[in-house]
């Protein structure tokens, strides 16, 4: 009989995978414009307004830029927050906090959210804007594509991200800040092999790139590198006819450059150890992202966030010598904290050290909470239905805390009271209000780009204001970046800004009123923090790719004092409008093509056959159709299937139409059973890791029964028998998925699924039930042991019949070896680094990458009834307990898995007389 679970594979989208949950009931708008339709929600007037006006704008400078046109309206999505925007169906993939927007190549619809900073908003904008720009260039129509060659080629990431950032944002402080310390530590990868690289490095150095060739060769030659990009396919070739040098040559000549420019700055790389020590070495715990910091009110302690084990954690270290005392929270393992804005963070101690204040993702939203600081234990959970809350700092008082919240699109200051649960909005309105803290005195300390009085609105110039009963008045002149201010114990304030291209620490006397600069140094200062005496200060610092914890004593008389800061501002203007209501119509879904792919041949034997496949979605991808076909001589020997999603709700529902036929041998006898019905499924999500599935499927089994078809002709009787069966069943999934995914395969973390089923109404009588468990260990950033028990049990009068053996179940034994109605076995495997490069130059130029290495396993048995087709024994017995073991290694080729393991098999009483190898591609388990 058929196993009829493969049936609901042909709908059900993932037999694991984490849970995308739709937690709001999103109602979009559009907002019609010259050259775009911005789609917004309820909240995203404002925000629509001000996209609008930055997009136009951003439209006309990159057409003029890059000598071209957009031809068709460009789809802009907003939304307003990233919790908001964590949820959009445009991609199924999970939108981690890192993710600041995207721009995708079918539809090349932007997605951006809004994160509370309208300069950061801006910058986005134009980010995503660049890369539809590039599309049109580098991927035209894909017959155009096709006999140009472009379809061959792939452009490296750094030339397109580079642009965007370019075209975003010229050269600004964090990028100069970022060079600065990848070439004073030698750290710059050349431009020659940065192609094989990923992560925040391409963007920068890209970036880097074009500012380099703008002031060399003039603004006009960043146009023209793309366009000949397109058309040479090769960098060599661009960088010969533009430049006139090789990709090799230009390296030198662009490090020169930089080198140049920040060699003479090598004292302020010295001047850090004058006055601060590190607590918590970034290379020494192989890190990279140690922030938030928060000393605690004694100065005994510091809390933070750091990337230590891999994802973001709260830890807590001695000030004193960086030693671990605890680890109180980890993210992305629960629902309750599936994130903790290690980007934009913020921790706080109570006054009397008992607790520790910060703000999670859960469940679709923020919420604040107050935690034990000894153990980790909630104390108090608060949602106040923001879309963001960042940076929550208590008051010296005990009984307050404020943190900068996101709503509707605006960034303002709140104030909690804790014992009530209460908040208040005391700004409340559109300027970006965030980093807030609080005076012994009850004066409340802010960053905003708010204006001094009603003047236009020039976003993005920063500057400390106070909150004083009820009036808000600015503090210190303004600049482009400032951060967390921290009251002292002397009447003064620190904070960091970039007055002098750097962010280093400055010091506002609350007696003088002047502003002293306290540190001079090559990189950065973050989330400063000092304790209750005002003896000790904490702080983040960017040092060689990453972030060190480092501790001042005695900060005023230990830092010397430098100039008075200038003010530093940019012109970028924004004035409050209401949307043209005649340009906004309610979204309504309407399906247009993802792709379309197809194949065909013709054979004089069997006619046409070929394979097809067309996607449509609307442009939320709320709704989903996939139609696909292996067409094969006429309709009824063909595979066909229709699929049908819609994922606008929490619960995701999926329907089905199929036809497909399956072909097996029984002795001499060919069987052919197309199977011809549909089904439907639900998916509830509980939170992101664990949901249940619930499907039934109904479909007609059509046997043909050819007698005697692998016998000589001279045999065979070319007779045949047609039957068929009635099929309707049930089936119910519990589905667990916490994994952390590695460089090739999951990392750490585990996943289980329990599944069962039973046929109704049926012409055949099974119920079945399947259990999967996985569990991944993560010993090292690169290397894991991982573990599988499979069990699965079919009864009844016609139970499904299992196989096992080869390289996905019992390796050392060949494939289908061991047939029955239930099973199980046990995998491990150690997987480690084996290769991480190798080049070879002859007989042809290969080069391998991130090959890893696989110690394995495997245990199995199966229970077989008497079932003469099977060629098995009725029982189960000791020494049916079969094992295999060897090892393997695996590579990624084509974004897939290259797997090649050898193994020998192993019962109780003697080995085989060979080994086993095994070539396969396909996902990891």
């Amino acid at each position: 009989m058929i196993n009829i679970a493969i049936v609901s594979l042909l709908l059900v989208s993932q037999y694991y995978g984490q849970n995308k949950i739709q937690y709001k009931n999103f109602h979009f708008n559009v907002l019609e414009t010259e050259h775009f339709n911005i789609y917004f929600s309820e909240g995203g007037e404002e925000l629509a307004a001000f996209a609008e006006e930055v997009l136009e704008e951003g439209y006309e400078i990159l057409s003029e830029d890059l000598g071209l046109e957009v031809d068709f309206t460009i789809p802009a999505i907003i939304y307003n927050s990233p919790n908001d925007f964590s949820q959009t169906n445009i991609t199924l993939e999970l939108i981690e906090e890192a993710v600041g927007g995207f721009t995708e190549i079918l539809k090349n619809r932007m997605v951006v959210p809004f994160t509370g900073d309208y300069e950061d908003f801006r910058h986005v904008l134009v980010h995503e804007l660049t890369h539809v720009f590039q599309f049109v260039i580098f991927f035209p129509t894909k017959m155009e594509a096709l006999f140009s060659g472009d379809i061959f080629y792939s452009v490296p990431l750094w030339v397109m991200e580079g642009h965007a950032e370019f075209s975003s944002l010229g050269w600004d402080h964090e990028t100069d800040i970022f060079m600065r310390d990848l070439v004073m530590n030698n750290n710059v990868i050349p431009l020659s092999v940065l192609g094989s690289y990923g992560g925040f490095v391409i963007y920068k150095e890209g970036q880097a790139f074009y500012k380099y060739i703008a002031e060399k060769y003039g603004r006009q030659k960043v146009g023209e590198f793309l366009h000949l990009v397109k058309s040479k396919k090769s960098l060599e070739a661009t960088f010969l006819h533009l430049f006139g040098v090789t990709v090799e040559e230009f390296d030198d000549q662009w490090m020169r450059y930089y080198q140049m420019q920040y060699f003479p700055k090598v004292e302020l790389q010295e001047n850090f150890h004058d006055f601060a020590r590190i607590v918590f070495d970034h290379k020494k715990t192989k890190t990279i992202y140690n922030t938030s910091t928060a000393i605690s009110s004694r100065g005994d302690k510091i809390a933070f966030i750091s990337d230590r084990s891999g994802t973001a954690e709260i830890i807590v270290i001695s000030s004193i010598d960086g030693r671990l005392l605890k680890k109180l929270v980890k993210a992305q393992y629960s629902s309750g904290y599936e994130g903790l804005h290690l980007y934009q963070g913020g921790l706080s101690w109570s006054s009397d050290d008992r607790f520790i204040t910060f703000a999670a993702k859960s469940k679709g939203t923020d919420v604040l909470y107050i935690i034990d600081a000894e153990n980790g234990k909630v104390s108090k959970r608060m949602d106040f239905g923001l879309d963001g809350i960042y940076s929550p700092k208590f008051a010296p008082n005990g009984d307050e805390i404020v943190f900068s919240g996101v709503k509707d699109g605006y960034a303002d200051i709140y104030v909690l009271d804790i014992s009530s649960g209460t908040t208040e909005n005391i700004t409340n309105d559109i300027y970006t209000d965030k980093y807030p803290c609080v005076s012994s005195e009850g004066v409340i300390a802010f960053v905003s780009d708010r204006p001094d009085s009603t003047t236009e609105y020039k976003y993005g110039n920063y500057a400390v204001f106070l909150y004083r009963n009820g009036v808000i008045s600015r503090l210190i002149p303004r600049t482009t970046y400032i951060a967390s201010p921290i009251f002292d114990n002397e009447g003064g304030l620190y904070f960091t800004a970039d007055y002098d291209t750097a962010f280093n620490m400055y010091w506002y006397s609350g007696d003088s009123a002047r502003i002293m600069k306290k540190t001079s140094i090559l990189t950065g200062v973050y989330y400063p923090t000092i304790s209750k005496d005002g003896k000790k200060i904490a702080f983040s610092y960017f040092n060689d790719y990453g972030y060190d914890i480092c501790v001042v004593k005695n900060p005023l008389t230990k830092m010397s004092d430098a100039q008075t800061p200038e003010p530093a501002t940019v012109s970028t203007t924004y004035e409050e409008t209401e949307l043209e209501t005649a340009r906004v119509r309610k979204y309504t879904p309407k399906f247009t093509f993802d792709y379309f792919v197809a194949s065909a041949s013709y054979y004089s034997i069997i006619g046409f056959s070929g394979l097809g496949e067309i996607a449509l979605s609307d442009i939320l991808g709320n709704h989903r159709i996939l139609i696909a076909s292996n067409f094969y001589g006429g309709l009824t020997s063909s595979d066909i299937f229709l699929s049908y999603w819609y994922l606008k709700k929490r619960s995701d529902f999926g329907f089905t139409l199929f036809q497909y036929l399956n072909y097996f041998r029984d002795y001499d006898d060919l069987f052919i059973w197309r199977y011809l019905g549909g089904g439907g499924v639900v998916q509830y999500p509980f939170n992101r890791f664990f949901r249940a599935e619930l499907g039934a499927y109904a479909y007609k089994i059509y046997e043909t029964r050819w007698y005697d078809f692998f016998v000589p002709p001279m045999y065979s009787s070319d007779t045949y028998r047609d039957s068929s069966y009635n099929m309707f069943y049930p089936n119910l999934a519990f589905v667990f998925d916490n994994i952390r995914w590695g460089r090739i395969g999951p990392h750490s973390g585990r996943r289980v699924r329990l599944e069962g089923y039973t046929t109704l109404f049926s012409d055949f009588e099974t119920r079945s039930v399947i259990f999967d468990y996985r569990r991944y260990f993560g010993l090292s950033p690169r290397a894991s042991f991982a573990a599988r028990l499979l069990l699965a049990g079919s009864f009844g009068p016609d139970p499904d019949r299992w196989s096992i053996g080869g390289q996905h179940s019992l390796r050392g034994y060949d494939s289908y070896a061991l047939t029955g109605s239930r099973l199980g076995f046990l995998n491990f495997e150690y997987r480690f680094p084996f290769i991480d490069r190798l080049k070879i130059s002859f007989p042809l130029p290969i080069e391998f990458r991130d090959i890893r290495g696989v110690l394995f396993a495997d245990f199995g048995g199966i229970y077989s009834d008497s079932f003469e087709v099977y060629n098995t024994y009725n029982g189960f017995h000791l020494e049916d307990l079969k094992m295999g073991f060897g090892a393997g290694v695996r590579m990624t080729f084509m974004y897939m898995i290259l797997k090649c393991d050898v193994g020998r098999a192993y019962n109780f009483h003697d080995f085989t007389d060979e080994w086993k190898y095994y070539l396969t591609i396909g996902p990891e388990w």
